[in-house]
C-alpha cells in the first residue's frame, strides 16, 4: 500500500517581520525601543485573532503550501517608538474611530435611506492618522517616498492643502482586512494610466490613496480638508456604491492590471 506523503508547509516569506525590539521608528525615525501599533486602531474592531497571507500568496500560491502569519489581539505591526504611538492613538484614531462608528450605525439603520447620505467627520485628522498608520504598517523596513510625505504632514511640517496624494473611500462589507503599500495600478483605457496606491479596507470602510484626480465617482476626502483641524465637516457616503472583494481594486481585470515593485507589501486577513 502506497503511503501518500503530507505536503511540506513554509512561512509566508513576503511578510515574514523584521525580528528585534528596537530601531528606527517609522514617523519620527529616532532609534529607540519600538512598541506594536494597531493598522487600523484597534477601535474600529482590529482587536481578535486574526490570520494572514501575504497578498502574493494569496493572488497567486496555493494555500497548501504556505502558512500564515497570526496576529492575536489585531494585525499590529512594531515599528513606532512609544511617544509616536501614542501621539497616533489620540485625536487623529479618535476621529477615524468615529467615523467608523457613524458609518456602521448607519448602515445598521432599519430606515430606508437615500443612496448619497452625508456623516458628520474631521477629514483633517482622519487623512493625517491613516497616512501615518500606513507608514507604520512596513515591518520588511523599505521604506518610499510615500512615507516620508507621511511624516511631514503628520508632525505638520507639510500643510494637508499642499499634499500630493488623493485619499478615496467607499463602502466595503467584506470581512477580510486588506492592507496594502506601493503598488501600482495600470489602466489602458480609455487612457493608458499608472498609479501608485496605497489601500487599507477593513469592515465597512476601504481607504486608498492614490495621485488620480478621479476613481470609479468614490468621493475624495482631501476635497473637504478644513482650515481648522478639529472642525467638522459632512463628508458623502453613497450607499449604491458598495463592494465585498477582498482585494479590490488591487486585481487583475479587463483593462487593467496590478504591478509590484521591490518596496510593494501587502497583507490579507481574516478572523482566526
Amino acid at each position: 500500500m502506497q503511503r501518500r506523503l503530507k505536503a511540506r508547509r513554509y512561512p509566508d516569506p513576503y511578510i515574514s517581520p523584521i525580528q528585534g525590539v528596537r530601531g528606527p521608528c517609522a514617523l519620527c525615525r529616532q532609534y529607540s525601543q519600538l512598541t506594536e501599533n494597531h493598522v487600523p486602531p484597534e477601535g474600529v474592531g482590529n482587536h481578535d485573532r486574526w490570520i494572514a497571507r501575504s497578498y502574493m500568496t494569496t493572488v497567486a500560491a496555493s494555500s497548501e503550501m504556505y502558512f500564515g502569519r497570526h496576529f492575536p489581539g489585531g494585525v499590529r505591526f512594531r515599528t513606532l517608538c512609544r511617544d509616536c504611538n501614542s501621539a497616533l492613538g489620540g485625536s487623529e484614531d479618535k476621529a477615524l474611530i468615529d467615523f467608523y462608528e457613524r458609518v456602521r450605525r448607519l448602515l445598521a439603520s432599519p430606515l430606508k435611506l437615500p443612496e448619497l447620505v452625508r456623516v458628520p467627520a474631521k477629514p483633517n485628522l482622519i487623512i493625517r492618522g491613516l497616512l501615518a498608520h500606513i507608514a507604520s504598517a512596513n515591518d520588511n523596513g523599505i521604506p518610499v517616498p510615500f512615507d516620508s510625505e507621511a511624516r511631514r504632514i503628520f508632525f505638520k511640517e507639510q500643510s494637508l492643502r499642499m499634499l500630493s496624494w488623493n485619499l478615496f473611500y467607499w463602502l466595503y462589507s467584506g470581512e477580510q482586512m486588506f492592507l496594502m503599500r506601493s503598488a501600482f495600478l495600470a489602466n489602458w483605457r480609455p487612457a493608458v494610466e499608472l498609479s501608485e496606491i496605497y489601500i487599507l479596507k477593513h469592515f465597512p470602510l476601504a481607504f486608498m490613496f492614490s495621485r488620480r484626480p478621479a476613481f470609479y465617482g468614490v468621493p475624495n476626502m482631501c476635497k473637504f480638508v478644513q482650515q481648522n483641524d478639529e472642525a467638522e465637516t459632512d463628508l458623502p457616503i453613497f450607499l449604491n456604491l458598495r463592494e465585498s472583494h477582498p482585494v479590490w481594486p488591487a486585481v487583475a481585470e479587463r483593462n487593467q492590471l496590478i504591478f509590484l515593485a521591490g518596496a510593494s507589501y501587502g497583507v490579507v486577513a481574516r478572523p482566526d
